[in-house]
């Protein structure tokens, strides 16, 4: 059983493993900033599912020990450790942090509070998993390549990096803003809206909350979404190699050109 006390990452970047930027800052506080505002609903809004942890199970033995990156209030994290995997989570939001503790009261997960660009727990696991775009919250180029070297410093000889992010080829020519309207458990909806810099492949995503027949409350936050050759050149720089890429956690085949479809990657450290 782990201790459910949430830890501090150490950010002691000088690993030895390239020279990844201190690019902490500005994107960690916009990110956090989201992430607290939507902490009370976020699984009324993204609901858990077994599908990666499934997914895991087939390329990972039993026990097997699992760094997840933005883990939230444990809507993966959680089906992880009923997998029977060792699960550490990191998160930037103490609020997200509060929810996965109120739904893991047997601290089967461990946490950690601290900045992902940054982390450094001082021991590697056998997959890094950074699922639902949690590399396109990065939102800047400095950012994202100081994310992969702490992913790939963190990740076992021999084991396994999973990232999950979404094809951009339709949000790459949006030229006016989008709107969406989300419902939010039978507490109410969430109104987001979207706008596309191409550019700097920046989106800005405001969301505004209606719940429970309060006054509205808008959040923003600011993503890089990634084409899939990028992400295997930042991949490259953090010596990582693409093993395997799917369209879904069932192992679809990827063909890109779809917005509606993630992009599975899985990169293998290499020697």
């Amino acid at each position: 059983m782990s201790d459910t006390t949430t830890r501090d990452a150490d950010t002691d970047t000088d690993t030895g493993t390239g020279a990844a930027p201190d690019a902490s800052g500005l994107g960690t506080v916009i990110t956090t900033a989201y992430s607290d505002a939507l902490a009370e609903v976020y699984d009324d809004i993204y609901p858990g599912s077994t599908e990666i942890a499934d997914y895991l199970s087939t390329i990972a033995e039993p026990g097997a020990s699992v760094l997840e990156l933005g883990v939230g209030t444990g809507r993966v994290a959680l089906p992880l450790a009923d997998a029977g995997f060792e699960v550490h989570g990191i998160d930037t939001s103490e609020g997200m942090l509060a929810r996965l503790a109120e739904k893991d009261p047997e601290g089967r997960i461990t946490p950690v509070l601290g900045d992902l660009a940054r982390l450094d727990l001082g021991r590697t696991f056998d997959v890094v998993l950074a699922p639902f775009n949690v590399l396109c919250c990065a939102m800047a180029v400095d950012e994202q390549i100081a994310l992969m070297h702490a992913v790939a410093r963190h990740t076992a000889p021999g084991g396994h990096v999973v990232i999950e992010t979404f094809d951009p080829s339709d949000y790459h020519v949006q030229r006016k803003s989008a709107i969406t309207t989300r419902p939010a458990g039978g507490r109410g909806v969430v109104i987001e809206s979207l706008e596309v810099l191409p550019a700097s492949q920046n989106m800005l995503l405001n969301s505004t909350l209606f719940l429970d027949g309060g006054a509205p409350v808008s959040s923003s936050t600011v993503m890089r979404y990634l084409w899939p050759s990028e992400l295997d050149l930042l991949a490259a720089i953090a010596r990582l190699e693409l093993a395997d890429r799917y369209s879904g956690w069932q192992e679809q085949p990827f063909d890109g050109g779809d917005s509606r479809k993630m992009c599975v990657s899985v990169f293998r450290p290499l020697a």
